[in-house]
């Protein structure tokens, strides 16, 4: 942004720099009685399910919402807003722009959440400090792109064909690529005029670095803007535009801007049809990029950045490596990877597989029967049940010095079964029993049953966290705890699918009868559709989300299938007008 004027470019570009700030601040502008579910058209506590027939049974497909949505004149999804670029989707926009890998997000502010997801276009805003951050970092990544790389920044040698109109022909490639789409006249001239005043009073690289500098904190490059159009009213349903498709399906697939091929398509209208989506979704899954995502996904699914400040008890764990917190983070993310890309790829694969990638100074700390010397997958003793049993995961969800059923019960609920646990009660002291060497953990957290103030809410929780107490502190396998038997004996209650509810012993059990329920692949589908819109699914998208279930069930719980049915689904591909003529 340029701002017009007699001051001097120096000042123009301070006070510029102030008018971009204050645009992306302008367009940022008891104890459980029962469990709130998540997931859309579910009703936990009343026994209603998403097929209306209140059965509990849980079929997708059922002929009451197939008939409701056979009715619908036309396509009906959630209000969506304009997502600003998470700090994973900055770096590796900026590494596909500018080529620069050094990760500048981490010098943002963590993310608002109030779902798992940082994306979310409601929580996840610019403030007055993320502004402030977004002007340094963007002098940085300049400045780098400048000194470090011109030669592959420019589109052409400034040497050759003169340095005024090497810079315009720059704008004329960088702009389009910045913000996604061809650029209007207007962003184009206010570009060239403040390239050509740098470029007379500071010369040709720093007048580059300028328009890098600008079009960094422009809200068309920070946000992922959807326009409406004119005549547009509220409560209007306008399918997006190709270029809109085009980002939404980057972001989606690869976390990061649409590659040549994509824009392409969108230049020539390819990306109107289902059919033309599911070309491009089937091939950016198939990309690097692709795996990438998968692995994002997951680390805030299971908020697997918890683990970077997890720090475990040295009188027991002597001699862990200092990088910890990092080996187990990526160990999970490389199992979810490999099921993904490698395995089976389906929903049940996630709660069954045996497998483990551990680098080998951690995987010292574990008793390992096999090891693949291609893939590094380790099988590791005892009993073992996929994304459950990681031991990155069973680390983060304990105390340093003891294992903690509470945590690992509520992340089942919440994040295996999309319910929403409320907070206890504020005059409720939280703190975990001390170690007894003459008792089990179970035995010393069964005052939470046995306390009247406490059973409401820790009978939903910790029958599921007791089918981990095989699992220790670190997440290593023991059957016995201060030289008594372990008892991992749970129930699962509170479910929608009846028929996977009841007792189990262990972790393996417990994995079982979630991955042969429609309340764990549901919620993994209300998670997916939640990361891909930036929004939580709402009422208006019902058929959209009972038709990606229902692909899902009939793909026998493809993963890389009900990513594809999500992009080619109403949600995804429709937006509703909030407000007109914006």
């Amino acid at each position: 942004m340029m701002v017009q004027g007699d001051q001097g470019w120096g000042q123009q570009w301070v006070r510029g720099r102030a008018c971009l700030g204050a645009l992306l601040l302008a367009v940022a502008s008891g104890c459980y009685t029962g469990l709130d579910d998540g997931r859309l058209g579910q009703d936990t506590e009343s026994g209603g399910s998403v097929d209306g027939d209140g059965d509990g049974d849980g079929d997708s497909g059922d002929d009451g919402v197939a008939a409701q949505c056979a009715e619908q004149g036309g396509p009906s999804v959630g209000v969506s807003g304009m997502r600003l670029l998470t700090g994973y989707e900055y770096d590796n926009t900026v590494r596909e722009l500018l080529g620069d890998d050094t990760q500048p997000s981490l010098a943002f502010p963590p993310e608002n959440q109030t779902t798992a997801f940082e994306n979310n276009y409601l929580d996840h805003r610019a403030s007055k400090d993320l502004v402030r951050v977004y002007m340094d970092v963007a002098e940085d990544v300049a400045a780098r792109a400048v000194s470090e790389r011109l030669v592959a920044v420019l589109p052409c040698d400034p040497l050759a064909i003169g340095e005024t109109e090497c810079g315009h022909a720059f704008v004329e490639r960088h702009l389009p690529r910045a913000f996604r789409r061809p650029i209007e006249p207007a962003e184009r001239a206010s570009f060239v005029a403040l390239f050509d005043e740098a470029h007379a009073q500071h010369g040709f690289s720093e007048a580059v670095s300028l328009v890098i500098q600008a079009s960094l904190q422009s809200p068309q490059f920070l946000y992922r803007v959807e326009l409406v159009p004119d005549d547009a009213m509220p409560g209007d349903v306008l399918p997006v535009t190709g270029y809109e498709m085009a980002s939404r399906l980057s972001y989606f697939l690869t976390a990061s801007m649409p590659d040549p091929e994509l824009l392409a398509a969108a230049a020539e209208g390819g990306l109107a049809t289902r059919d033309e989506v599911e070309a491009q979704a089937r091939r950016l899954l198939d990309s690097d990029g692709g795996r990438g995502a998968i692995r994002e996904f997951h680390r805030q699914w299971l908020d697997l950045s918890g683990l970077t400040s997890v720090s475990k008890d040295p009188a027991m764990f002597a001699g862990l490596p200092p990088t910890v917190g990092d080996d187990w983070r990526q160990s999970v993310e490389r199992f979810a990877e490999h099921v993904f890309f490698d395995g089976g790829g389906t929903v049940d694969d996630l709660l069954s597989s045996e497998l483990a990638f551990l680098p080998p100074a951690l995987s010292a700390w574990y008793e390992v029967s096999e090891v693949d010397p291609e893939t590094g997958a380790a099988i590791l003793t005892g009993d073992r049940a996929g994304l459950l049993t990681q031991p990155g995961l069973l680390a983060l969800l304990a105390y340093p010095n003891q294992s903690s059923p509470v945590a690992r019960g509520v992340f089942v609920r919440e994040r295996m079964l999309c319910q929403h646990l409320p907070p206890p009660p504020n005059d409720i002291q939280i703190e975990p029993p001390d170690p007894d060497p003459n008792a089990t953990t179970r035995e010393r957290f069964a005052q939470h049953t046995e306390d009247p103030s406490c059973a409401g809410c820790h009978s939903l929780i910790d029958p599921l966290g007791f089918g981990f107490e095989h699992y220790d502190a670190i997440g290593r396998w023991r059957t016995e705890e201060n030289g008594l038997p372990v008892d991992a004996s749970g129930s699962l209650e509170a479910i929608e699918d009846a028929e996977q509810s009841g007792a189990y012993d262990g972790a393996v059990e417990l994995a079982q009868r979630l991955s042969a329920s429609t309340d764990f692949s549901d919620c993994v589908t209300h998670q997916w559709a939640t990361f891909a819109l930036g929004r939580e699914p709402t009422e208006d998208d019902l058929c959209a989300m009972e038709e990606i279930r229902q692909t899902l069930a009939d793909a026998d719980g493809d993963l890389r299938e009900l990513l594809v049915a999500i992009t080619t689904s109403d949600a995804f591909r429709f937006r509703t007008v909030e407000g007109g003529g914006q």
